[in-house]
Protein backbone atom coordinates (compact mmCIF):
# COMPACT_ATOMS: atom_id res chain seq x y z
CA UNK A 1 0.00 0.00 0.00
CA UNK A 2 1.29 3.44 -0.92
CA UNK A 3 0.72 6.28 1.58
CA UNK A 4 0.89 9.87 0.39
CA UNK A 5 0.92 13.15 2.26
CA UNK A 6 -2.01 15.51 1.89
CA UNK A 7 0.12 17.92 -0.16
CA UNK A 8 0.34 15.48 -3.05
CA UNK A 9 -2.32 16.03 -5.70
CA UNK A 10 -4.83 13.43 -6.80
CA UNK A 11 -3.19 13.31 -10.22
CA UNK A 12 0.16 12.55 -8.62
CA UNK A 13 -1.43 9.86 -6.48
CA UNK A 14 -3.05 8.26 -9.49
CA UNK A 15 0.16 8.30 -11.53
CA UNK A 16 2.06 6.62 -8.65
CA UNK A 17 -0.25 3.59 -8.54
CA UNK A 18 1.24 0.28 -9.65
CA UNK A 19 -0.02 -2.94 -11.24
CA UNK A 20 2.77 -5.34 -10.21
CA UNK A 21 0.74 -7.46 -7.78
CA UNK A 22 -2.65 -7.64 -6.13
CA UNK A 23 -3.36 -6.32 -2.65
CA UNK A 24 -3.73 -8.88 0.17
CA UNK A 25 -6.92 -10.84 -0.49
CA UNK A 26 -8.16 -10.47 3.10
CA UNK A 27 -8.29 -6.70 2.74
CA UNK A 28 -10.88 -7.01 -0.06
CA UNK A 29 -12.79 -9.94 1.51
CA UNK A 30 -11.86 -12.51 -1.14
CA UNK A 31 -10.57 -16.04 -0.66
CA UNK A 32 -9.36 -16.85 -4.18
CA UNK A 33 -6.49 -14.84 -5.62
CA UNK A 34 -8.19 -15.05 -9.02
CA UNK A 35 -11.02 -12.95 -7.59
CA UNK A 36 -8.75 -10.10 -6.42
CA UNK A 37 -8.56 -7.31 -9.01
CA UNK A 38 -7.24 -4.45 -6.87
CA UNK A 39 -3.48 -3.94 -7.29
CA UNK A 40 -2.68 -0.79 -5.32
CA UNK A 41 -4.21 2.03 -3.27
CA UNK A 42 -3.11 5.31 -1.73
CA UNK A 43 -4.67 7.62 0.82
CA UNK A 44 -4.56 11.22 -0.40
CA UNK A 45 -6.08 12.89 2.67
CA UNK A 46 -8.63 12.22 5.39
CA UNK A 47 -11.53 11.97 2.95
CA UNK A 48 -9.97 10.89 -0.33
CA UNK A 49 -8.10 7.91 -1.71
CA UNK A 50 -7.18 6.43 -5.06
CA UNK A 51 -6.90 2.82 -6.17
CA UNK A 52 -5.75 0.73 -9.12
CA UNK A 53 -7.11 -2.53 -10.49
CA UNK A 54 -6.48 -4.75 -13.48
CA UNK A 55 -9.31 -6.26 -15.48
CA UNK A 56 -8.54 -9.84 -16.58
CA UNK A 57 -8.59 -10.62 -20.31
CA UNK A 58 -10.44 -13.86 -19.60
CA UNK A 59 -12.57 -14.80 -16.62
CA UNK A 60 -15.03 -17.66 -16.22
CA UNK A 61 -17.74 -15.34 -14.89
CA UNK A 62 -16.98 -11.71 -15.74
CA UNK A 63 -16.09 -12.24 -19.41
CA UNK A 64 -18.72 -14.89 -20.12
CA UNK A 65 -21.10 -12.88 -22.33
CA UNK A 66 -22.74 -13.33 -25.71
CA UNK A 67 -21.49 -9.80 -26.46
CA UNK A 68 -17.76 -10.36 -25.84
CA UNK A 69 -16.60 -6.85 -26.81
CA UNK A 70 -18.19 -4.97 -23.89
CA UNK A 71 -16.66 -4.51 -20.48
CA UNK A 72 -18.81 -5.99 -17.75
CA UNK A 73 -20.21 -3.15 -15.61
CA UNK A 74 -20.47 -5.54 -12.66
CA UNK A 75 -16.73 -6.18 -12.94
CA UNK A 76 -16.13 -2.44 -12.68
CA UNK A 77 -18.53 -2.31 -9.73
CA UNK A 78 -16.65 -5.17 -8.07
CA UNK A 79 -13.40 -3.23 -8.49
CA UNK A 80 -15.05 -0.29 -6.71
CA UNK A 81 -16.34 -2.57 -3.96
CA UNK A 82 -12.83 -3.91 -3.46
CA UNK A 83 -11.44 -0.36 -3.37
CA UNK A 84 -13.99 0.59 -0.70
CA UNK A 85 -13.35 -2.52 1.36
CA UNK A 86 -9.58 -2.13 1.16
CA UNK A 87 -9.77 1.55 2.14
CA UNK A 88 -11.82 0.90 5.26
CA UNK A 89 -9.28 -1.62 6.50
CA UNK A 90 -6.05 -0.03 5.25
CA UNK A 91 -6.86 3.68 5.52
CA UNK A 92 -9.62 3.96 8.14
CA UNK A 93 -8.54 1.30 10.60
CA UNK A 94 -11.43 -1.18 10.58
CA UNK A 95 -10.43 -4.43 12.36
CA UNK A 96 -10.46 -7.66 10.37
CA UNK A 97 -13.70 -8.88 11.96
CA UNK A 98 -15.73 -5.87 10.82
CA UNK A 99 -18.84 -6.70 8.82
CA UNK A 100 -19.74 -4.52 5.87
CA UNK A 101 -23.45 -3.79 5.36
CA UNK A 102 -24.24 -2.35 1.92
CA UNK A 103 -27.09 0.18 2.01
CA UNK A 104 -27.14 1.55 -1.52
CA UNK A 105 -25.06 2.07 -4.63
CA UNK A 106 -25.31 3.37 -8.17
CA UNK A 107 -23.29 3.31 -11.37
CA UNK A 108 -23.43 5.47 -14.47
CA UNK A 109 -21.38 4.42 -17.49
CA UNK A 110 -20.17 6.42 -20.45
CA UNK A 111 -19.81 5.12 -23.98
CA UNK A 112 -16.16 4.31 -23.34
CA UNK A 113 -17.12 1.60 -20.89
CA UNK A 114 -18.57 -0.58 -23.60
CA UNK A 115 -16.32 0.45 -26.49
CA UNK A 116 -13.04 -0.59 -24.87
CA UNK A 117 -11.38 -3.51 -26.63
CA UNK A 118 -11.55 -6.79 -24.76
CA UNK A 119 -9.15 -9.73 -24.80
CA UNK A 120 -6.24 -8.13 -22.95
CA UNK A 121 -5.60 -7.01 -19.37
CA UNK A 122 -6.80 -3.46 -18.84
CA UNK A 123 -5.64 -0.99 -16.17
CA UNK A 124 -8.26 0.69 -14.01
CA UNK A 125 -7.91 3.73 -11.77
CA UNK A 126 -10.41 4.84 -9.15
CA UNK A 127 -10.52 8.33 -7.66
CA UNK A 128 -12.69 8.11 -4.53
CA UNK A 129 -14.01 10.94 -2.37
CA UNK A 130 -15.74 10.04 0.88
CA UNK A 131 -18.44 11.96 2.73
CA UNK A 132 -20.85 11.81 5.67
CA UNK A 133 -18.55 9.70 7.82
CA UNK A 134 -20.09 8.30 11.00
CA UNK A 135 -17.63 7.65 13.82
CA UNK A 136 -18.57 6.10 17.17
CA UNK A 137 -15.93 6.06 19.92
CA UNK A 138 -13.17 6.37 17.34
CA UNK A 139 -14.52 3.58 15.11
CA UNK A 140 -15.93 4.13 11.64
CA UNK A 141 -19.57 3.01 11.45
CA UNK A 142 -20.73 4.45 8.13
CA UNK A 143 -19.38 6.18 5.04
CA UNK A 144 -20.51 7.45 1.66
CA UNK A 145 -18.39 7.25 -1.50
CA UNK A 146 -18.23 8.98 -4.86
CA UNK A 147 -15.87 7.26 -7.28
CA UNK A 148 -14.65 8.19 -10.73
CA UNK A 149 -13.46 5.17 -12.71
CA UNK A 150 -11.12 5.22 -15.69
CA UNK A 151 -10.00 2.33 -17.90
CA UNK A 152 -6.75 2.73 -19.86
CA UNK A 153 -6.79 6.39 -18.85
CA UNK A 154 -10.27 7.05 -20.24
CA UNK A 155 -13.15 7.98 -17.87
CA UNK A 156 -15.81 5.29 -18.13
CA UNK A 157 -17.96 5.33 -15.00
CA UNK A 158 -19.13 7.16 -11.91
CA UNK A 159 -20.06 5.09 -8.87
CA UNK A 160 -21.66 6.05 -5.56
CA UNK A 161 -22.23 3.85 -2.54
CA UNK A 162 -23.21 4.00 1.10
CA UNK A 163 -21.95 1.33 3.52
CA UNK A 164 -22.38 0.67 7.24
CA UNK A 165 -19.71 -1.07 9.32
CA UNK A 166 -20.68 -3.38 12.16
CA UNK A 167 -18.55 -5.14 14.75
CA UNK A 168 -18.42 -8.92 14.38
CA UNK A 169 -20.19 -9.63 17.69
CA UNK A 170 -22.96 -7.17 16.86
CA UNK A 171 -23.45 -8.78 13.45
CA UNK A 172 -23.70 -12.21 15.08
CA UNK A 173 -26.59 -10.94 17.20
CA UNK A 174 -28.28 -9.36 14.19
CA UNK A 175 -28.07 -12.57 12.19
CA UNK A 176 -28.92 -14.96 15.01
CA UNK A 177 -32.06 -17.04 14.82
CA UNK A 178 -34.15 -18.67 17.46
CA UNK A 179 -32.80 -22.17 17.92
CA UNK A 180 -29.72 -21.67 15.75
CA UNK A 181 -27.96 -19.58 13.14
CA UNK A 182 -28.64 -18.85 9.50
CA UNK A 183 -27.31 -21.47 7.06
CA UNK A 184 -24.35 -20.58 4.87
CA UNK A 185 -23.89 -20.83 1.14
CA UNK A 186 -21.84 -23.99 1.70
CA UNK A 187 -25.18 -25.79 2.10
CA UNK A 188 -26.17 -24.75 -1.45
CA UNK A 189 -23.11 -25.77 -3.44
CA UNK A 190 -25.25 -27.96 -5.71
CA UNK A 191 -27.42 -25.37 -7.40
CA UNK A 192 -30.80 -26.20 -8.89
CA UNK A 193 -30.91 -26.90 -12.64
CA UNK A 194 -34.62 -27.53 -13.23
CA UNK A 195 -36.23 -24.49 -14.77
CA UNK A 196 -32.92 -22.77 -15.49
CA UNK A 197 -33.18 -19.88 -17.94
CA UNK A 198 -31.44 -20.46 -21.26
CA UNK A 199 -28.03 -18.75 -20.98
CA UNK A 200 -28.33 -16.78 -24.24
CA UNK A 201 -31.60 -15.24 -23.05
CA UNK A 202 -29.67 -13.41 -20.32
CA UNK A 203 -26.53 -12.71 -22.34
CA UNK A 204 -24.53 -15.67 -21.05
CA UNK A 205 -22.78 -18.58 -22.72
CA UNK A 206 -22.24 -20.83 -19.72
CA UNK A 207 -25.24 -22.18 -17.77
CA UNK A 208 -23.35 -22.07 -14.46
CA UNK A 209 -23.43 -18.26 -14.68
CA UNK A 210 -27.23 -18.13 -14.94
CA UNK A 211 -28.94 -17.20 -11.65
CA UNK A 212 -32.62 -17.26 -12.65
CA UNK A 213 -35.18 -20.07 -12.57
CA UNK A 214 -38.72 -20.59 -13.91
CA UNK A 215 -39.23 -17.24 -15.67
CA UNK A 216 -42.67 -15.98 -16.57
CA UNK A 217 -42.23 -13.39 -19.31
CA UNK A 218 -45.11 -11.14 -20.34
CA UNK A 219 -45.25 -7.97 -22.40
CA UNK A 220 -45.02 -5.82 -19.29
CA UNK A 221 -42.97 -7.77 -16.77
CA UNK A 222 -40.72 -10.68 -15.93
CA UNK A 223 -41.24 -12.77 -12.80
CA UNK A 224 -38.63 -15.34 -11.87
CA UNK A 225 -36.81 -16.96 -8.94
CA UNK A 226 -33.25 -16.57 -7.77
CA UNK A 227 -31.03 -19.58 -8.17
CA UNK A 228 -28.72 -19.83 -5.15
CA UNK A 229 -25.45 -21.18 -6.56
CA UNK A 230 -23.43 -21.50 -3.38
CA UNK A 231 -20.61 -23.30 -5.16
CA UNK A 232 -20.08 -20.56 -7.75
CA UNK A 233 -16.44 -19.46 -7.41
CA UNK A 234 -17.15 -15.78 -8.10
CA UNK A 235 -20.66 -15.14 -6.78
CA UNK A 236 -19.88 -17.03 -3.58
CA UNK A 237 -16.11 -16.74 -3.33
CA UNK A 238 -16.35 -17.57 0.38
CA UNK A 239 -19.17 -18.81 2.65
CA UNK A 240 -21.97 -16.29 3.18
CA UNK A 241 -24.97 -16.37 5.48
CA UNK A 242 -27.08 -14.33 3.04
CA UNK A 243 -27.32 -13.51 -0.66
CA UNK A 244 -24.66 -10.84 -1.36
CA UNK A 245 -25.51 -7.60 -3.08
CA UNK A 246 -23.41 -8.51 -6.12
CA UNK A 247 -25.48 -11.66 -6.61
CA UNK A 248 -28.68 -9.62 -6.47
CA UNK A 249 -27.21 -7.27 -9.07
CA UNK A 250 -26.49 -10.20 -11.39
CA UNK A 251 -30.04 -11.44 -10.91
CA UNK A 252 -31.36 -7.94 -11.61
CA UNK A 253 -29.27 -7.61 -14.75
CA UNK A 254 -30.44 -10.96 -16.06
CA UNK A 255 -34.08 -10.13 -15.32
CA UNK A 256 -33.67 -6.77 -17.07
CA UNK A 257 -32.19 -8.49 -20.14
CA UNK A 258 -35.10 -10.92 -20.15
CA UNK A 259 -37.53 -8.02 -20.06
CA UNK A 260 -36.04 -6.39 -23.17
CA UNK A 261 -35.14 -9.56 -25.04
CA UNK A 262 -38.10 -11.75 -24.24
CA UNK A 263 -37.84 -15.40 -25.19
CA UNK A 264 -35.65 -14.78 -28.26
CA UNK A 265 -32.33 -16.50 -27.52
CA UNK A 266 -30.16 -13.97 -29.37
CA UNK A 267 -31.64 -10.59 -28.46
CA UNK A 268 -29.88 -10.16 -25.10
CA UNK A 269 -26.57 -9.76 -26.94
CA UNK A 270 -27.94 -6.60 -28.54
CA UNK A 271 -28.29 -4.83 -25.19
CA UNK A 272 -25.82 -3.46 -22.66
CA UNK A 273 -26.34 -2.13 -19.13
CA UNK A 274 -25.20 1.50 -19.02
CA UNK A 275 -26.50 2.39 -15.56
CA UNK A 276 -27.83 0.88 -12.38
CA UNK A 277 -28.88 1.85 -8.88
CA UNK A 278 -30.01 -0.22 -5.93
CA UNK A 279 -31.01 0.08 -2.29
CA UNK A 280 -30.93 -2.76 0.21
CA UNK A 281 -33.45 -2.87 3.04
CA UNK A 282 -33.05 -6.36 4.51
CA UNK A 283 -30.85 -9.43 4.26
CA UNK A 284 -31.83 -11.80 1.46
CA UNK A 285 -31.91 -15.22 3.11
CA UNK A 286 -30.48 -18.30 1.47
CA UNK A 287 -33.10 -20.76 2.67
CA UNK A 288 -36.23 -18.90 1.51
CA UNK A 289 -37.45 -18.55 -2.09
CA UNK A 290 -36.59 -15.13 -3.49
CA UNK A 291 -38.71 -13.68 -6.28
CA UNK A 292 -37.23 -11.28 -8.82
CA UNK A 293 -39.70 -9.02 -10.67
CA UNK A 294 -38.66 -6.74 -13.52
CA UNK A 295 -40.86 -4.00 -15.02
CA UNK A 296 -40.05 -1.84 -18.04
CA UNK A 297 -40.68 1.88 -17.64
CA UNK A 298 -42.97 3.21 -20.36
CA UNK A 299 -41.41 6.67 -20.11
CA UNK A 300 -37.97 5.40 -21.14
CA UNK A 301 -38.91 2.45 -23.34
CA UNK A 302 -37.74 2.92 -26.91
CA UNK A 303 -36.16 0.82 -29.64
CA UNK A 304 -32.74 2.16 -28.60
CA UNK A 305 -33.01 2.08 -24.82
CA UNK A 306 -35.01 1.00 -21.81
CA UNK A 307 -35.23 1.57 -18.07
CA UNK A 308 -36.15 -1.48 -16.02
CA UNK A 309 -37.22 -1.49 -12.37
CA UNK A 310 -36.41 -4.68 -10.48
CA UNK A 311 -37.82 -5.76 -7.13
CA UNK A 312 -36.50 -8.54 -4.91
CA UNK A 313 -39.15 -10.06 -2.66
CA UNK A 314 -38.89 -12.71 0.01
CA UNK A 315 -41.37 -13.88 2.59
CA UNK A 316 -43.89 -11.24 1.57
CA UNK A 317 -41.52 -8.29 1.96
CA UNK A 318 -39.12 -6.32 -0.19
CA UNK A 319 -35.45 -6.97 0.55
CA UNK A 320 -34.01 -4.76 -2.21
CA UNK A 321 -35.01 -2.53 -5.11
CA UNK A 322 -33.00 -1.71 -8.21
CA UNK A 323 -33.18 0.06 -11.54
CA UNK A 324 -31.19 -0.76 -14.68
CA UNK A 325 -30.65 1.41 -17.74
CA UNK A 326 -30.04 -0.56 -20.92
CA UNK A 327 -29.11 0.60 -24.40
CA UNK A 328 -29.24 -1.33 -27.62
CA UNK A 329 -25.72 -1.72 -28.88
CA UNK A 330 -24.33 -0.20 -25.65
CA UNK A 331 -23.92 3.30 -27.03
CA UNK A 332 -23.73 4.67 -23.51
CA UNK A 333 -24.29 8.22 -22.33
CA UNK A 334 -21.72 10.98 -22.28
Amino acid sequence: MTVLTGSRSVDAALSALTYERTVPRGLVHRHALSEVFLTDAARVDDSRFVAAAQLPPLHAYYTDHTNPTALDPLLLLECCRQAETHAVHAHFGAPSGTKFVLQEWSMRLSGGAVAEAAGRPLPVTIDAATHDAQWVAGTLRGLGYRMRVAVSGRPVAEVTMRVKYVADHVYAKLRGRAGGTAPTSESYRRAATDGLVEPAQVGRRRPENVVLLDPVVTEDAVTTRLRVAGGHPSLFDHPQDHVPGMVLMEAGRQAALLSVGGSAPDRAAEWAVTGLSASFGAYAELDEPLTVRAYRSEERDTAAGASVRVGFEQGGRSVAEAAFVLERGGAGTE
